[in-house]
């Protein structure tokens, strides 16, 4: 007789439940002055959101987290349109197609057959398949602004670079390849608004009305230019701190077998090409043309359904719709805050956390990313939660001290890509899942993670002398 399996207290369900228990607590007590019942209740159940969301419990689905937030809201007298207007905002729109032109890229071949002929023109040294993959990051970052999906396609490719080189498992030269793939495929694109999905979705977390109107995409560039340079000297110094141990010097017809060994384009690639032919196309008439990046990608996205390059399977297998409730919901923050009442109960607490540390431009910018580091042990969400709560103060920030709000958006995107707390980087999980044994060496990526923080303080003050310069800050 078949018997079922007696459900496990693990460590992670406990935590959960015990945030849970704390979340009713509170919305019960309401203990909190100037916060009325409403606010409470919504405040529990970010709660026991979160701690979903942290500890993952069971399947460790993101749903689970989104669906206590939405019941909450429900519970308050919240209306559900309200609870969920992420899910109708253009950044989310942005993500959805961009997420299946990329898996198309990936899994066509077509990704693969762009990097491997770029590659086959040139013999291999470390320094041209570095800057190959500055330029290739940059190219498809113009076609997806997904990183996930660049770094997903891409640093499989570098692990196959990394064979064709001869590398040995975990060694320097190896991590190198793998970690500064991986590192480009995030860090350049960051300098304009839609390379990657921290410009529609951080400049969603400010508060509508000024504070968005700022972040045109000409201010964006403006602001985080600085990640440009940041990349190549994060990559150049990488390539000292973990010097490889041989040089390399590998003939391009070593690179040519690789590419050959694709063979000849089938149907699915070739429609593919043709669907990013006409996307770089739109991009660049869209200076000129009424039509946004919104339009270019939908329109790209069905002409790839109508040549069938995507399926009904394709949609339903690589569609990561628990990442999509996640990201809708956090799009959700904001609104969610402010309807609630707890926009109105945090200001005062913000306000007095900004004033501590705005006695000068930089002290300011190196105290708000000490305190998003430290929060980041918290925050598994990749600092989307501290951006979205801190993105309150930004009115507060420009009116008394004159900081733009993409000032305090820069350092919030440095401090989302921290990658020393891997638990709270899923980068790192989703990259080693697809390149197993033959990426990177896990104490390679630990110094490279503490060179990033490093360097990160150096940025930062790089920056801010930048956006004295240019009239930011």
């Amino acid at each position: 007789m078949d018997t079922e399996a007696t459900p496990t207290l693990t460590p992670k369900l406990l935590m959960t439940l015990a945030f849970m228990a704390l979340g009713i607590t509170l919305s019960i007590v309401t203990p909190f002055d100037n916060l009325d019942n409403q606010g409470h209740i919504m405040l529990g159940s970010i709660i026991a959101g979160l701690a979903a969301w942290v500890f993952r419990p069971a399947g460790g689905t993101m749903i689970a987290g989104a669906a206590i937030i939405i019941l909450g809201g429900l519970f308050a007298g919240l209306p559900i349109n309200e609870l969920t207007i992420g899910f109708s905002g253009a950044s989310l729109w942005l993500f959805i197609p961009a997420m299946f032109i990329g898996s198309s890229l990936r899994n066509t071949g077509l990704g693969k057959r762009i990097v491997l002929a770029l590659f086959k023109r040139f013999n291999l040294t470390y320094a041209r398949i570095l800057g190959g993959w500055f330029v290739v990051s940059l190219l498809f970052s113009v076609i997806t602004p997904l990183a996930t999906v660049r770094f997903l396609m891409l640093t499989p490719i570098a692990v196959s670079v990394a064979d064709a080189c001869l590398l040995e498992k975990g060694s320097k030269g190896r991590s190198l390849i793998v970690i500064s793939c991986w590192t480009f495929s995030i860090f350049p694109s960051i300098a304009w608004l839609n390379g990657s999905l921290f410009g529609p979705v951080f400049t969603n977390f400010l508060p509508e009305g000024p504070m968005r109107d700022m972040a045109t995409p000409e201010t964006w560039f403006l602001v985080m230019a600085p990640w440009l340079l940041f990349s190549i000297v994060f990559v150049v110094a990488l390539y000292f701190v973990l010097k490889p141990e041989q040089k390399l010097d590998i003939p391009k017809t070593k690179v040519c077998q690789l590419y050959d060994d694709l063979g000849p384009m089938g149907k699915k690639e070739k429609g593919c090409l043709i669907s990013l032919i006409f996307l770089l196309t739109c991009l660049v008439l869209q200076t000129f043309l009424p039509f946004t990046a919104n339009h270019v990608l939908l329109a790209s996205l069905v002409l790839m359904l109508f040549l069938g390059v995507l399926s009904t399977t394709d949609i339903s297998v690589n569609g990561n719709w628990d990442v999509i409730v996640f990201f809708g919901m956090m799009l959700s923050f904001t609104n969610i805050f402010y309807i609630s009442g707890l926009t109105a109960w945090l200001t005062p607490y913000l306000a007095f956390i900004i004033q501590s540390i705005t006695f000068s431009p930089l002290f300011f910018v190196l105290a708000l990313f000490g305190i998003c580091v430290i929060l980041r042990f918290f925050d598994v969400a990749q600092a989307w939660i501290i951006a979205s709560i801190f993105s309150l103060a930004t009115p507060l920030l420009y009116s008394n001290y004159g900081i733009h709000p993409l000032v305090s958006t820069a350092v919030f995107i440095s401090a989302s890509c921290l990658f020393f707390f891997r638990y709270a980087q899923a980068w790192v999980v989703q990259v080693e899942s697809v390149c197993g044994d033959g990426g990177w060496n896990p104490s390679h990526l630990q110094k490279a993670s503490i060179l990033y923080v490093c360097l990160s303080v150096v940025h930062l003050v790089f920056s801010r002398f930048y956006w004295g310069l240019v009239g930011i800050l």
